[in-house]
């Protein structure tokens, strides 16, 4: 999956898109990319974002923390901010119809630098701390945890 799948909803259609990549990677379809790490995004002022998505990267980052708190800082307020991960459930818990008894699941790495897994409570209480309307759901064995929640308007609280 990538920006075209991950951005192609209808009310996308006449945003501006950015990707970020460690590497140099070409833009494509109207995504300008572009080249950094998420720890530090000088290139992005504050609040430049009505939405920030990232999936399946924070457990690649050593200091995952230090993204999410700049994804945060160039998200609008009102702005929606959306993050998928790979994580660990109790209970085998990844949704209706699906719960098999497992207590976590396991899997061998498959990719380099490849450094954690979250719980439900992680996503919901770090990557969302501070913001609102927070939803967190888990699917799919292995688990991959979900959630996005919206900045705070300004002056609310």
């Amino acid at each position: 999956m990538g920006p075209k799948s991950l951005l192609g909803f209808p009310e996308l259609e006449q945003a501006e898109r950015y990707c970020l990549n460690l590497v140099n990677f070409p833009s494509d379809a109207g995504v300008t990319a572009m080249t950094g790490n998420a720890n530090d995004m000088p290139m992005f002022g504050d609040a430049s974002f009505d939405l920030v998505m990232s999936n399946a990267t924070l457990e690649h980052d050593r200091h995952f923390w230090l993204s999410i708190s700049e994804m945060q800082r160039v998200t609008k307020p009102g702005g929606l901010l959306v993050i998928g991960v790979p994580g660990y459930v109790k209970g085998g818990d990844t949704g209706p119809g699906r719960d098999r008894g497992l207590r976590t699941v396991t899997h061998r790495v498959h990719y380099r630098f490849d450094y954690y897994r979250f719980s439900e409570q992680a996503v919901r209480e770090v990557f969302f701390a501070g913001m609102d309307d927070v939803e967190v759901s888990a699917m799919l064995i292995p688990p991959r945890i979900i959630g996005h929640g919206r900045k705070p308007a300004k002056g609310s609280s």
